[in-house]
Protein backbone atom coordinates (compact mmCIF):
# COMPACT_ATOMS: atom_id res chain seq x y z
CA UNK A 1 0.00 0.00 0.00
CA UNK A 2 1.51 3.66 -0.85
CA UNK A 3 0.32 5.87 1.98
CA UNK A 4 1.62 9.06 0.14
CA UNK A 5 -0.70 8.68 -2.47
CA UNK A 6 -4.61 8.26 -3.14
CA UNK A 7 -6.37 5.22 -3.48
CA UNK A 8 -8.84 2.71 -3.25
CA UNK A 9 -8.41 0.05 -1.07
CA UNK A 10 -10.78 -3.60 -0.72
CA UNK A 11 -10.19 -4.95 2.65
CA UNK A 12 -11.00 -7.91 4.77
CA UNK A 13 -11.36 -8.55 7.90
CA UNK A 14 -12.09 -11.98 9.27
CA UNK A 15 -12.98 -13.43 12.80
CA UNK A 16 -11.13 -15.54 14.53
CA UNK A 17 -11.55 -19.16 13.04
CA UNK A 18 -14.65 -17.72 11.29
CA UNK A 19 -16.80 -17.89 14.37
CA UNK A 20 -19.80 -16.15 14.05
CA UNK A 21 -18.96 -13.16 16.29
CA UNK A 22 -20.54 -10.86 14.37
CA UNK A 23 -24.35 -12.69 14.01
CA UNK A 24 -25.66 -10.33 16.59
CA UNK A 25 -27.06 -7.22 14.64
CA UNK A 26 -26.09 -4.90 17.63
CA UNK A 27 -22.80 -5.60 16.77
CA UNK A 28 -23.08 -4.79 12.97
CA UNK A 29 -25.06 -2.26 13.84
CA UNK A 30 -22.25 -0.52 15.91
CA UNK A 31 -19.86 -1.00 13.43
CA UNK A 32 -21.89 0.69 10.82
CA UNK A 33 -22.04 3.75 13.32
CA UNK A 34 -18.58 3.42 13.63
CA UNK A 35 -17.75 3.30 9.79
CA UNK A 36 -20.00 6.43 9.76
CA UNK A 37 -18.02 8.34 12.90
CA UNK A 38 -14.00 7.34 11.56
CA UNK A 39 -15.17 8.80 8.01
CA UNK A 40 -16.39 11.97 9.45
CA UNK A 41 -13.30 12.92 10.73
CA UNK A 42 -10.79 10.85 9.19
CA UNK A 43 -9.35 11.86 5.59
CA UNK A 44 -11.01 8.22 3.89
CA UNK A 45 -14.09 7.68 2.46
CA UNK A 46 -16.29 4.48 3.47
CA UNK A 47 -17.27 3.39 -0.74
CA UNK A 48 -19.05 0.58 0.15
CA UNK A 49 -19.45 -1.88 3.01
CA UNK A 50 -20.91 -5.45 4.37
CA UNK A 51 -20.98 -6.44 7.72
CA UNK A 52 -21.15 -10.63 7.45
CA UNK A 53 -21.93 -12.98 10.43
CA UNK A 54 -18.01 -13.97 10.73
CA UNK A 55 -16.19 -11.21 8.55
CA UNK A 56 -15.82 -7.87 7.27
CA UNK A 57 -15.71 -5.95 3.56
CA UNK A 58 -14.63 -2.44 3.54
CA UNK A 59 -13.47 -0.40 0.04
CA UNK A 60 -12.25 2.75 1.07
CA UNK A 61 -10.90 5.42 -0.42
CA UNK A 62 -7.88 7.06 1.03
CA UNK A 63 -6.84 11.01 0.41
CA UNK A 64 -3.45 12.13 1.96
CA UNK A 65 -3.40 14.77 -0.65
CA UNK A 66 -6.58 16.26 1.59
CA UNK A 67 -4.38 16.50 4.45
CA UNK A 68 -1.83 18.40 3.24
CA UNK A 69 -4.47 20.85 2.76
CA UNK A 70 -5.96 21.26 5.96
CA UNK A 71 -4.32 23.42 8.64
CA UNK A 72 -2.45 22.21 11.25
CA UNK A 73 -5.28 23.00 14.05
CA UNK A 74 -7.41 21.29 11.60
CA UNK A 75 -5.62 18.10 11.64
CA UNK A 76 -4.94 18.22 15.90
CA UNK A 77 -8.69 18.76 16.32
CA UNK A 78 -9.75 15.40 14.07
CA UNK A 79 -6.96 13.27 15.47
CA UNK A 80 -8.49 14.40 18.82
CA UNK A 81 -12.17 13.46 17.94
CA UNK A 82 -11.34 10.23 16.69
CA UNK A 83 -9.00 9.07 19.66
CA UNK A 84 -11.64 10.42 22.50
CA UNK A 85 -8.74 9.57 24.75
CA UNK A 86 -10.23 9.22 28.13
CA UNK A 87 -6.95 8.90 29.72
CA UNK A 88 -6.02 11.86 28.77
CA UNK A 89 -9.06 13.93 29.53
CA UNK A 90 -8.38 12.40 32.75
CA UNK A 91 -6.00 14.87 33.40
CA UNK A 92 -8.54 17.93 33.12
CA UNK A 93 -11.47 17.17 35.46
CA UNK A 94 -11.12 20.10 36.68
CA UNK A 95 -12.63 21.41 33.56
CA UNK A 96 -15.26 21.16 30.91
CA UNK A 97 -15.32 19.12 27.71
CA UNK A 98 -14.89 21.74 25.63
CA UNK A 99 -11.98 22.93 27.52
CA UNK A 100 -10.21 19.96 28.10
CA UNK A 101 -10.49 18.94 23.73
CA UNK A 102 -8.68 22.45 23.64
CA UNK A 103 -6.13 21.31 25.98
CA UNK A 104 -5.37 17.74 24.13
CA UNK A 105 -5.27 19.66 20.71
CA UNK A 106 -2.89 22.22 22.17
CA UNK A 107 -0.63 19.61 23.40
CA UNK A 108 -0.80 17.83 19.65
CA UNK A 109 -0.23 21.53 18.09
CA UNK A 110 2.93 21.66 20.41
CA UNK A 111 5.11 18.96 19.23
CA UNK A 112 6.16 18.71 15.70
CA UNK A 113 6.61 14.79 15.53
CA UNK A 114 3.09 14.22 17.58
CA UNK A 115 1.49 16.93 14.30
CA UNK A 116 3.38 14.71 11.78
CA UNK A 117 2.20 11.52 13.07
CA UNK A 118 -1.47 13.57 13.53
CA UNK A 119 -1.07 14.07 9.50
CA UNK A 120 0.20 10.83 8.68
CA UNK A 121 -2.94 8.54 10.79
CA UNK A 122 -5.84 10.73 9.29
CA UNK A 123 -5.09 8.93 5.95
CA UNK A 124 -4.02 5.72 7.29
CA UNK A 125 -5.66 2.61 6.48
CA UNK A 126 -4.11 0.87 9.68
CA UNK A 127 -5.01 2.98 11.90
CA UNK A 128 -8.25 3.42 10.39
CA UNK A 129 -8.92 -0.34 11.00
CA UNK A 130 -7.10 -0.01 14.58
CA UNK A 131 -10.42 2.78 15.80
CA UNK A 132 -12.33 0.54 13.84
CA UNK A 133 -11.47 -2.99 15.31
CA UNK A 134 -9.94 -2.65 18.74
CA UNK A 135 -12.28 -0.96 20.52
CA UNK A 136 -14.91 -3.40 19.48
CA UNK A 137 -12.72 -6.37 20.22
CA UNK A 138 -12.32 -5.60 23.97
CA UNK A 139 -16.00 -4.41 24.23
CA UNK A 140 -17.21 -8.06 23.17
CA UNK A 141 -14.33 -9.77 24.53
CA UNK A 142 -16.25 -8.17 27.74
CA UNK A 143 -19.68 -9.32 26.52
CA UNK A 144 -18.45 -13.11 26.11
CA UNK A 145 -16.17 -13.18 28.91
CA UNK A 146 -13.48 -14.17 27.09
CA UNK A 147 -9.93 -12.90 26.28
CA UNK A 148 -7.94 -13.44 23.37
CA UNK A 149 -8.35 -12.24 19.68
CA UNK A 150 -11.71 -11.67 17.76
CA UNK A 151 -9.88 -10.11 14.53
CA UNK A 152 -7.84 -13.04 12.35
CA UNK A 153 -4.81 -10.79 11.97
CA UNK A 154 -4.91 -7.73 10.92
CA UNK A 155 -6.61 -6.87 7.58
CA UNK A 156 -5.99 -8.21 3.81
CA UNK A 157 -5.85 -5.31 1.54
CA UNK A 158 -6.16 -5.15 -2.22
CA UNK A 159 -6.09 -2.02 -4.68
CA UNK A 160 -8.71 -0.96 -7.05
CA UNK A 161 -6.98 0.47 -10.02
CA UNK A 162 -9.49 2.06 -12.37
CA UNK A 163 -13.42 2.98 -12.14
CA UNK A 164 -14.85 -0.37 -14.17
CA UNK A 165 -12.98 -2.52 -11.70
CA UNK A 166 -14.20 -0.07 -8.75
CA UNK A 167 -17.72 -0.74 -10.03
CA UNK A 168 -17.53 -4.50 -9.75
CA UNK A 169 -15.87 -4.35 -6.51
CA UNK A 170 -18.69 -2.33 -5.15
CA UNK A 171 -21.57 -4.92 -6.55
CA UNK A 172 -19.07 -7.71 -5.37
CA UNK A 173 -19.59 -6.12 -1.63
CA UNK A 174 -23.24 -4.75 -1.80
CA UNK A 175 -24.17 -8.88 -2.75
CA UNK A 176 -22.41 -10.67 -0.22
CA UNK A 177 -26.10 -10.94 1.76
CA UNK A 178 -27.55 -11.92 -1.38
CA UNK A 179 -24.62 -14.09 -2.43
CA UNK A 180 -24.83 -16.32 1.23
CA UNK A 181 -28.43 -16.25 0.90
CA UNK A 182 -29.13 -14.13 4.26
CA UNK A 183 -31.44 -11.72 2.10
CA UNK A 184 -33.32 -11.75 -1.32
CA UNK A 185 -32.54 -8.16 -2.46
CA UNK A 186 -30.53 -4.89 -2.17
CA UNK A 187 -33.58 -3.39 -0.34
CA UNK A 188 -33.36 -6.75 2.43
CA UNK A 189 -29.61 -6.53 2.34
CA UNK A 190 -29.63 -4.69 5.74
CA UNK A 191 -25.98 -4.60 6.81
CA UNK A 192 -24.70 -3.43 3.63
CA UNK A 193 -24.44 0.36 2.09
CA UNK A 194 -26.46 -1.28 -1.41
CA UNK A 195 -29.24 -0.93 1.41
CA UNK A 196 -28.20 2.80 2.58
CA UNK A 197 -27.43 3.34 -1.24
CA UNK A 198 -31.05 2.31 -2.09
CA UNK A 199 -32.53 4.38 1.05
CA UNK A 200 -30.88 7.33 -0.43
CA UNK A 201 -32.69 6.77 -3.80
CA UNK A 202 -36.05 6.51 -1.92
CA UNK A 203 -35.82 9.82 -0.37
CA UNK A 204 -34.38 11.49 -2.84
CA UNK A 205 -37.29 10.97 -5.20
CA UNK A 206 -39.88 12.70 -3.20
CA UNK A 207 -37.56 15.85 -3.75
CA UNK A 208 -36.91 15.78 -7.39
CA UNK A 209 -41.00 15.46 -8.15
CA UNK A 210 -41.39 18.57 -5.96
CA UNK A 211 -38.42 20.41 -7.52
CA UNK A 212 -39.32 19.46 -11.26
CA UNK A 213 -42.53 20.26 -10.92
CA UNK A 214 -42.09 23.62 -9.38
CA UNK A 215 -39.12 24.30 -12.29
CA UNK A 216 -41.25 22.68 -15.25
CA UNK A 217 -38.87 20.15 -15.95
CA UNK A 218 -38.57 16.76 -16.83
CA UNK A 219 -38.44 14.61 -13.67
CA UNK A 220 -37.17 11.75 -15.54
CA UNK A 221 -33.73 13.44 -16.38
CA UNK A 222 -33.69 14.94 -12.52
CA UNK A 223 -33.83 11.51 -11.55
CA UNK A 224 -30.84 10.36 -13.81
CA UNK A 225 -28.68 13.81 -12.31
CA UNK A 226 -29.24 12.33 -9.25
CA UNK A 227 -25.64 11.58 -8.08
CA UNK A 228 -23.97 8.51 -6.35
CA UNK A 229 -21.62 8.62 -3.50
CA UNK A 230 -19.57 6.70 -1.19
CA UNK A 231 -21.92 5.41 1.35
CA UNK A 232 -19.86 7.43 4.51
CA UNK A 233 -17.63 10.28 2.41
CA UNK A 234 -14.97 12.43 4.32
CA UNK A 235 -15.71 15.37 5.65
CA UNK A 236 -14.81 18.90 3.73
CA UNK A 237 -12.16 20.72 6.30
CA UNK A 238 -13.15 23.18 9.06
CA UNK A 239 -11.97 26.84 10.28
CA UNK A 240 -9.51 29.43 9.29
CA UNK A 241 -5.96 27.79 7.47
CA UNK A 242 -7.35 24.81 5.64
CA UNK A 243 -7.41 25.30 2.02
CA UNK A 244 -11.21 24.68 0.39
CA UNK A 245 -10.68 22.09 -2.35
CA UNK A 246 -13.09 19.84 -4.45
CA UNK A 247 -13.10 15.85 -3.67
CA UNK A 248 -10.62 14.60 -5.53
CA UNK A 249 -10.74 12.07 -8.08
CA UNK A 250 -10.80 8.22 -6.98
CA UNK A 251 -8.37 7.40 -9.95
CA UNK A 252 -5.68 9.85 -12.33
CA UNK A 253 -7.20 9.15 -15.46
CA UNK A 254 -10.81 10.77 -14.36
CA UNK A 255 -12.48 14.18 -13.67
CA UNK A 256 -12.95 15.30 -10.30
CA UNK A 257 -16.93 16.04 -10.92
CA UNK A 258 -17.53 12.72 -12.27
CA UNK A 259 -20.64 11.72 -11.07
CA UNK A 260 -22.34 8.02 -11.37
CA UNK A 261 -25.77 8.06 -11.20
CA UNK A 262 -27.32 6.69 -8.02
CA UNK A 263 -30.00 5.10 -10.09
CA UNK A 264 -28.23 3.95 -12.63
CA UNK A 265 -25.89 2.06 -9.71
CA UNK A 266 -28.43 0.68 -7.71
CA UNK A 267 -30.01 -0.62 -11.01
CA UNK A 268 -26.50 -2.32 -11.89
CA UNK A 269 -26.15 -3.78 -8.60
CA UNK A 270 -29.43 -5.53 -9.11
CA UNK A 271 -28.72 -6.89 -12.37
CA UNK A 272 -25.69 -8.46 -11.49
CA UNK A 273 -27.17 -9.58 -8.48
CA UNK A 274 -30.06 -11.70 -10.75
CA UNK A 275 -27.47 -13.79 -12.72
CA UNK A 276 -26.80 -17.12 -11.17
CA UNK A 277 -23.34 -18.42 -10.09
CA UNK A 278 -22.12 -21.60 -9.67
CA UNK A 279 -19.74 -20.57 -6.51
CA UNK A 280 -22.49 -18.72 -4.82
CA UNK A 281 -25.40 -19.83 -3.09
CA UNK A 282 -28.08 -17.33 -3.80
CA UNK A 283 -28.70 -14.60 -6.08
CA UNK A 284 -32.10 -12.48 -6.86
CA UNK A 285 -35.01 -14.40 -7.86
CA UNK A 286 -36.89 -13.37 -11.13
CA UNK A 287 -39.88 -12.74 -8.89
CA UNK A 288 -38.23 -10.27 -6.80
CA UNK A 289 -39.42 -6.37 -8.10
CA UNK A 290 -36.19 -4.39 -9.82
CA UNK A 291 -34.54 -2.17 -7.00
CA UNK A 292 -35.41 0.84 -8.39
CA UNK A 293 -39.20 -0.12 -9.04
CA UNK A 294 -39.57 -1.25 -5.04
CA UNK A 295 -38.35 2.76 -4.66
CA UNK A 296 -41.08 3.91 -6.95
CA UNK A 297 -43.45 2.15 -5.15
CA UNK A 298 -42.63 2.78 -1.99
CA UNK A 299 -42.93 6.23 -2.07
CA UNK A 300 -45.68 6.76 -4.73
CA UNK A 301 -49.04 6.63 -2.40
CA UNK A 302 -47.38 9.55 -0.70
CA UNK A 303 -46.68 11.87 -3.77
CA UNK A 304 -50.05 10.60 -5.27
CA UNK A 305 -51.14 12.79 -2.31
CA UNK A 306 -49.36 15.34 -3.22
CA UNK A 307 -50.33 18.89 -5.85
CA UNK A 308 -51.43 18.44 -8.98
CA UNK A 309 -48.27 18.64 -10.93
CA UNK A 310 -46.34 16.31 -7.93
CA UNK A 311 -48.55 13.31 -9.14
CA UNK A 312 -47.74 14.23 -12.62
CA UNK A 313 -44.08 13.89 -12.05
CA UNK A 314 -44.58 10.89 -10.00
CA UNK A 315 -46.56 9.36 -12.66
CA UNK A 316 -44.16 10.24 -15.35
CA UNK A 317 -41.50 8.67 -13.28
CA UNK A 318 -43.14 5.43 -12.69
CA UNK A 319 -44.20 4.74 -16.73
CA UNK A 320 -40.69 5.99 -17.90
CA UNK A 321 -38.69 3.30 -15.50
CA UNK A 322 -41.83 0.63 -16.60
CA UNK A 323 -40.85 1.23 -20.53
CA UNK A 324 -36.86 1.89 -19.49
CA UNK A 325 -36.89 -1.31 -17.46
CA UNK A 326 -39.08 -3.46 -20.06
CA UNK A 327 -36.27 -2.33 -22.79
CA UNK A 328 -32.91 -2.56 -20.87
CA UNK A 329 -34.21 -6.04 -18.99
CA UNK A 330 -33.13 -9.56 -20.89
CA UNK A 331 -32.41 -12.96 -19.72
CA UNK A 332 -29.14 -13.58 -17.37
CA UNK A 333 -27.22 -16.47 -18.07
CA UNK A 334 -25.42 -18.05 -14.90
CA UNK A 335 -21.78 -17.38 -15.08
CA UNK A 336 -19.68 -20.16 -16.55
CA UNK A 337 -18.45 -22.76 -13.86
CA UNK A 338 -14.66 -22.18 -15.60
CA UNK A 339 -15.17 -18.96 -15.28
CA UNK A 340 -16.36 -18.64 -11.64
CA UNK A 341 -13.36 -21.03 -11.08
CA UNK A 342 -10.73 -18.79 -12.58
CA UNK A 343 -12.02 -16.23 -10.29
CA UNK A 344 -11.45 -17.89 -7.51
CA UNK A 345 -8.17 -18.96 -8.65
CA UNK A 346 -7.08 -15.15 -9.09
CA UNK A 347 -8.71 -14.05 -5.28
CA UNK A 348 -6.35 -16.60 -3.89
CA UNK A 349 -3.16 -14.89 -4.63
CA UNK A 350 -3.98 -11.90 -6.91
CA UNK A 351 -2.94 -8.28 -5.12
CA UNK A 352 -5.62 -5.56 -7.10
CA UNK A 353 -7.98 -5.64 -9.66
CA UNK A 354 -8.21 -3.25 -12.57
CA UNK A 355 -7.71 -3.80 -16.91
CA UNK A 356 -4.14 -5.12 -18.23
CA UNK A 357 -3.29 -1.55 -19.05
CA UNK A 358 -3.90 -0.29 -15.46
CA UNK A 359 -2.23 -3.42 -13.69
CA UNK A 360 0.78 -2.64 -15.91
CA UNK A 361 1.07 0.86 -14.96
CA UNK A 362 0.72 -0.40 -11.08
CA UNK A 363 2.91 -2.95 -11.70
CA UNK A 364 5.75 -0.65 -13.02
CA UNK A 365 4.99 2.19 -9.97
CA UNK A 366 5.79 -0.83 -7.92
CA UNK A 367 9.26 -1.88 -9.63
CA UNK A 368 7.80 -5.47 -10.53
CA UNK A 369 7.89 -6.66 -13.55
CA UNK A 370 3.98 -8.30 -13.49
CA UNK A 371 0.92 -8.62 -11.32
CA UNK A 372 -1.69 -11.08 -10.49
CA UNK A 373 -4.96 -9.09 -10.57
CA UNK A 374 -8.06 -10.58 -9.29
CA UNK A 375 -10.36 -9.68 -11.49
CA UNK A 376 -9.84 -7.76 -14.40
CA UNK A 377 -12.17 -4.57 -15.77
CA UNK A 378 -11.93 -5.93 -19.38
Amino acid sequence: MDALRSGVYHCTSRCVRKELLLSDPRRRAWIVARLYFLAHYAAIDVIAFCAMANHLHLLLAIHPELVVTWSDYEVARRKVMLLASQRARSKYKDCDDETALEREIAMILSSPERMRAARRDLSSLSFFHKLLKEPCAKMWNREDNVTGHLWEGRFQSRRVLDRPSLERVIAYIELNEVHARVAISIPSSFWSSGQIQWERLCDALPGVCEDSAAANVDPCQCLLDLGWEPVFPCQPAEGEGSVACAQPPMFPDECADHAPSLLRHIHRVDQVGRRPRPDKAGWISSSQPDAVSEAIARVLPRLLRGRRAVKRAARSIENWWSEMRSAIESPLDPIPFDQCMLSMLSAARGSCYGSKEAVAREALRRGQHRMVPVWSSE
